[in-house]
């Protein structure tokens, strides 16, 4: 009888009590939770993308960024915003995307740049970041490819390809279209003549992108079609990093890289400009290898396979704040810098081998190891490297020598030189390495005619 009572007492307090203001408080918490819920295509953001930046994607953009989402507002806008790095190019493209999908009716949105690496791993991988960490759920699919897209029941979407696919792009169509180009500087004018074809329909388009070619729709829409687009150009320097001295932002650039660019590459130089300022590379028309080339090499590195034969270049110290450099190459692919400072002769040697171990199967072909010989520490050089011949073929040479077309270039120098841009232009690829571009784009056709021009480029990438 206890028991039973017992337990009856035990229901009775487990069982919850419904109250009036019980009732009352959840239907307001529902109704609370309901009214914050945004159902997509929403309206309230259209005209306001930089709030949608803060409320729907958590992210505050900074003043430069909230320009250009203005910009974007009105129909048919047309964008270009040319930059230097760091500035948050893919940040600001990646959230455009999805504003644009949030806020209208059957909107698609077509994301594009140069290379595979720039759609899939930087702008697509940012939008997926910021679609993750979204305060309010944005709806659709989202998949793992720029190409299978983010795509809803109501078939609005964001798509990305690369601007070698000219066919994708030009075939999409619809009443709400957003063009978002990153790396515009690079891209071919058959692909905006692809997109002008949808623009009838009021297509906008956001250009992004370093300002390396003085050619193209990019370069023109910030020249003689300027009256066309709303156009920007943000500086490393505008970065709050750099203003405030701190990390405001993290991401953005810092004051100290901008002031180690300055000392690295001097204000007026091309790497400058357009690296740091977002300005057009003024280049003379008698440089021999223009930035756009470098810039191209380094962006197209990641995608490039390395096949062939281990050819490595090797440019050796002569004076005393002069680095002995070597550089391994497959095929179109250069495969590392490396550097090093204050080594003596039979040192070197080592190191350079200790290269191509790292890089050469143990059954290929010896590796062809050619040496700046010119002059007596690179025949030293290349004397050690002799002791080594089980794994390498040693090369001298001497670019001091008449070029082996004497009717075109004087010295071998200069006839490596152009060799060299002829191999960037036909898809050779480079790692991001400062001091190789500033190197890269020093000399002119006059200079390297003049017998003054350092060789370790030219010996590095060597058609050989």
């Amino acid at each position: 009888m206890t028991t039973r009572i017992a337990e009856r007492v035990a229901k009775r307090v487990r069982r919850p009590r419904i109250t009036m203001a019980g009732t009352l408080s959840a239907a307001i918490l529902a109704a609370s939770v309901a009214s914050q819920r945004i159902v997509w295509p929403s309206e309230r953001y259209q005209a306001a993308p930089e709030r949608f930046f803060r409320e729907v994607l958590g992210v505050e953009p900074w003043h430069r960024q909230a320009e250009v989402l203005e910009a974007l507002v009105p129909e048919r806008a047309r964008v270009s915003v040319k930059s230097g790095h760091k500035v948050g190019k893919s940040n600001l493209g990646a959230g455009a995307a999805l504003w644009f999908y949030c806020c209208f009716p059957d909107a698609r949105v077509i994301l594009s740049s140069v290379t595979d690496r720039q759609v899939n791993q930087i702008l697509w991988r940012e939008l997926r970041m910021l679609h993750a960490q979204a305060r309010h759920p944005v709806d659709g699919n989202l998949h793992d490819l720029a190409r299978t897209g983010l795509r809803s029941k109501d078939f609005r979407e964001v798509v990305g390809f690369t601007a070698k696919e000219a066919e994708a792009v030009a075939g999409i169509s619809g009443r709400n279209l957003l063009y978002i180009l990153d790396e515009a500087s690079g891209i071919p004018d058959l692909i905006f003549e692809a997109i002008e074809g949808n623009r009838a329909g009021g297509a906008r388009v956001l250009m992004l992108g370093n300002p390396t070619r003085v050619e193209g729709e990019f370069f023109r829409s910030h020249s003689d079609k300027r009256e066309f687009y709303r156009t920007f150009t943000i500086s490393s320097e505008e970065s709050p990093n750099v203003l405030r001295g701190e990390m405001v932002i993290p991401g953005l650039a810092a004051r100290e890289w901008v002031e180690e660019k300055r000392r690295e590459w001097g204000e007026e130089s091309a790497l400058f400009q357009v690296r740091v300022r977002g300005n057009f590379a003024r280049q003379d028309a008698s440089t021999v290898i223009p930035l756009y080339l470098v810039d191209e090499a380094e962006e197209r590195w990641h995608d490039t396979r390395a096949e062939g034969r281990l050819h490595v270049g090797v440019d050796v110290a002569r004076f005393g704040d002069d680095d002995s450099v070597a550089i391994p190459r497959r095929g179109s692919k250069a495969l590392e810098v490396v550097a090093w400072n204050g080594l003596n002769e039979p040192t070197l040697a080592a190191h350079v081998v200790q290269v191509v171990r790292r890089h050469r199967s143990p059954r290929e072909p010896k590796a062809a190891v050619k040496v700046d010989a010119c002059g007596g520490i690179g025949i030293r050089v290349v004397g050690h490297l002799h002791a080594y011949q089980e794994e390498i073929e040693v090369i001298p040479v001497n670019v001091a020598e008449r070029s082996r077309l004497p009717g075109e270039f004087p010295l071998l120098r200069d006839q490596l030189w152009f060799a060299l841009r002829d191999w960037l232009r036909e898809g050779g690829a480079i790692p991001e390495d400062a001091k190789l571009a500033a190197e890269l784009v020093a000399p002119s056709s006059s200079s390297t005619y003049a017998n003054g021009v350092r060789s370790s480029p030219k010996t590095s990438y060597g058609s050989g």
